[in-house]
């Protein structure tokens, strides 16, 4: 089952020099980004960072030589912006992926491409109109293990099932606006469902899950929605996919395991992928620090190799990204989960659980 996709040349492909992109957005997770630009000069380079925020924009901007600017308008102004990497809260991602491709620029945008597949196929439909690349940042398929798994996913036999265990410890907003969202938007179903899912969606290939069940729940006061949901899905085939995702567990935890009629696929802590007990893949030294703990594992490697794969799809050449009507399918799947969160576990993701109501 091939994984890399060519895209037609885009009008600037032929280029000379490294990519030049605008980070737009330049809160908490910009500065994986933006290590990512200074890591490949080569490939990219940083024009300018946008924030409404001024000085987080120059602190984003200053080491990289970049402009700093305060709105995405000034940035699509500039001629020398051929990209624009939006790293924005959820409810912004639609109108500015739309303002950047509707300017003529290739689009690189944090998950969740939008709030609705409906905004997302509209985005992977302006895209495909202007022949520019909308692309889906699910930073963690790009490493040695996915990697591994889908170069090599017909010798391994037929799937018949797929389990996935995500669960970080997240005491409180990890920004304001994680607060702010609302239980029927979804918490942790659109904020770290869509790592777990986009890999789901990469091993299943183009099989969209003919069910999908969801159950969830709020442990901690700090927010509004859920922080803890299981998903059970239904493919064709009889394959079955499972998906525990959590920010309660002080014990990190992130494991997938793939169920083969001819043995037992493991990644254990994201990186180390074993066959049947042998390993296949283990990472550099250094990578798994303590895999355990909060903060035990660097992930640099993701984001840089997200940013290579990107300035290939603008080149034209084969490429990892999601992208287009590829990305949107995933929103419409997280459609789905979520609805189905909301009619099976409304209470249990509002209210907080008893044992935990101040005395």
């Amino acid at each position: 089952m091939p994984e890399l996709k060519n895209l037609p040349a885009s009008p600037d492909a032929s280029r000379a020099g490294p990519l030049g992109i605008a980070v737009i957005g330049c809160g908490r997770i910009s500065g994986a980004h933006l290590a990512a630009v200074a890591a490949l000069p080569g490939q990219v380079r940083l024009v300018a960072a946008v924030d409404a925020d001024l000085s987080a924009a120059q602190a984003a901007a200053k080491p990289l030589g970049a402009l700093a600017l305060t709105s995405l308008d000034e940035a699509l102004s500039l001629p020398e912006v051929e990209a624009v990497l939006v790293a924005t809260p959820n409810a912004l991602h639609f109108e500015q992926c739309l303002a950047a491709l509707r300017a003529g620029r290739h689009v690189l945008v944090e998950k969740p491409v939008a709030e609705t597949g409906e905004q997302a196929a509209a985005l992977a439909r302006e895209a495909e109109t202007r022949g520019l690349v909308l692309a889906a940042g699910h930073t963690f398929r790009h490493n040695a293990a996915v990697r591994h798994i889908m170069d090599n996913r017909e010798s391994f036999g037929r799937l018949r099932a797929l389990e996935v265990s995500s669960c970080v410890k997240w005491d409180g907003p990890q920004a304001p606006w994680w607060a702010e969202r609302k239980p029927e938007e979804g918490l942790i179903l659109s904020l770290f469902a869509p790592h777990a899912l986009d890999f789901v969606q990469l091993v299943m290939g183009q099989d969209d899950p003919v069910r999908v069940h969801v159950e969830a729940a709020r442990h901690q006061s700090g927010w509004q929605g859920e922080d803890e949901a299981m998903i059970l899905m239904a493919y064709p085939g009889r394959r079955m996919a499972s998906v525990h995702i959590s920010y309660n567990q002080p014990s990190v935890l992130d494991r997938k395991v793939l169920h083969f009629d001819k043995g037992v696929l493991e990644i254990e802590h994201g990186e180390i992928l074993s066959w049947n007990g042998d390993v296949l893949v283990a990472p550099p030294e250094g990578v798994l620090l303590d895999p355990r703990a909060m903060g035990g594992r660097t992930l640099g490697h993701y984001f840089r190799d997200q940013l290579r794969e990107f300035a290939a799809a603008v080149r034209g050449e084969a490429h990892r990204c999601p992208t287009g009507h590829d990305a949107a399918r995933l929103i419409f799947l997280i459609d789905r989960v979520k609805a189905s969160a909301r009619a099976n576990s409304a209470a249990d993701a509002i209210d907080p659980p008893l044992d935990i109501v101040p005395a």
